[in-house]
């Protein structure tokens, strides 16, 4: 079922042409995790406020279960709208205790329910015990998961959290973030994630909306949007990739690249001659003695689960491109080192809509 339901929705700021959100359209069916992931200024956090009924958009239409909120004459104001919202910095009252942070948002329910309620919402999230406690005498992760519980304790339609881990340490985030969607999936609770943090969407997500310039890119699931990215852009922002220029080739099922014929690339069923983008992460390449591709290292960056390396490899015109590989972390590489590489087909995918019209043998394409 449908929780929300954005078509065609646009916002535009004045003064000024630029519209911060153009042509948005955007599904979440019941009980999802979706992350509108993308770079400052893209439109994600507009995107939220426009659906939490902060601003009202210029066009287009917004539905929370099938009823119009807002656009075409139709407003609803943001306490009526069913809607949680979990924002960056918490917003918890400091004077309050545990519980009473998290029973101001039952003002609407009989006072005899308001504690049972923030009792049942804080065990779920394992925070019962600190009931009476103030937010400054809790970590910054049990803080957030307070600000949760406020969040979820009204049983809203569905919940909206702003980049809600950022404040968050380096060695914290990954289990905070871990537990509250992992609470928010065992209530059931849909939610609409914003973030810049690709790690953070990749993680948690049923499916990612990429948004760039106001408008979303591609919307799949994290594996699809890592491996068969449909823009450059959205192939260089989530991850390391590398491009290379191509030409569908007749015949043999192949794509024509910089570095030869690659025949393990699902063409997208797109007719011989049509140039493309070939994405490849650095995880599509890997070590083989009878590898195509044969060049030297020179560089290397240890991640703890592989190494990353640039190695220059000759291209088919003569010159040298450096590719992104990831190698394993059993043996040792030093710059200068040879390695031949061979193409992993799961990692190499058509950027579909790539625009570029290079000929392969140009100065440019090196």
């Amino acid at each position: 079922m449908s929780v929300i339901d954005l078509e065609n929705v646009g916002k535009k700021y004045l003064p000024g042409p630029i519209h911060a959100l153009s042509g948005v359209s955007l599904d979440v069916q019941e009980g999802e995790v979706v992350t509108l992931l993308g770079p400052s200024g893209c439109g994600k956090t507009t995107t939220l406020r426009l659906i939490a009924g902060f601003e009202s958009p210029d066009e287009g239409t917004i539905r929370i279960r099938s009823l119009a909120v807002s656009g075409n004459g139709a407003w609803t104001p943001p306490e009526n709208r069913g809607v949680g919202m979990l924002f960056q910095d918490y917003a918890l009252f400091p004077h309050l205790r545990v519980g009473e942070n998290v029973m101001f948002g039952l003002h609407h329910r009989p006072k005899s329910e308001r504690a049972a309620q923030a009792k049942k919402v804080l065990d779920l999230l394992d925070l019962s015990h600190h009931f009476d406690r103030y937010p400054h005498e809790l970590s910054g992760g049990q803080q957030q998961r307070v600000a949760l519980a406020r969040a979820i304790a009204p049983e809203p339609v569905v919940v909206l959290m702003d980049e809600p881990f950022s404040n968050l340490d380096a060695h914290l985030r990954d289990n905070v973030r871990d537990e509250v969607v992992a609470s928010l999936r065992s209530a059931g609770i849909t939610c609409i994630l914003v973030s810049h943090d690709q790690r953070d969407a990749l993680a948690v997500s049923d499916r990612i909306a990429v948004m760039n310039q106001g408008r979303i890119e591609q919307i799949g699931t994290p594996m699809d949007i890592y491996k068969q990215p449909e823009s450059i852009f959205v192939a260089t922002f989530v991850g390391r990739t590398n491009l290379l220029q191509g030409l569908i080739q007749g015949g043999n099922g192949c794509v024509l690249t910089d570095f030869g014929s690659f025949c393990q690339v699902d063409r997208a069923s797109l007719p011989d001659g049509v140039p493309v983008m070939v994405a490849v992460r650095p995880e599509g390449f890997e070590l083989s003695e009878d590898g195509a591709l044969k060049g030297a290292i020179t560089s290397t960056t240890y991640t703890g689960n592989n190494i990353e390396a640039e190695v220059e490899v000759p291209t088919e015109a003569g010159g040298q491109r450096a590719l992104t590989v990831h190698l394993p972390t059993n043996q040792a590489y030093t710059c200068g080192d040879r390695v031949s590489l061979a193409l992993v087909s799961d990692y190499a995918s058509i950027v579909r809509n790539s625009c570029q019209t290079l000929s392969l043998n140009s100065p440019d394409s090196e």
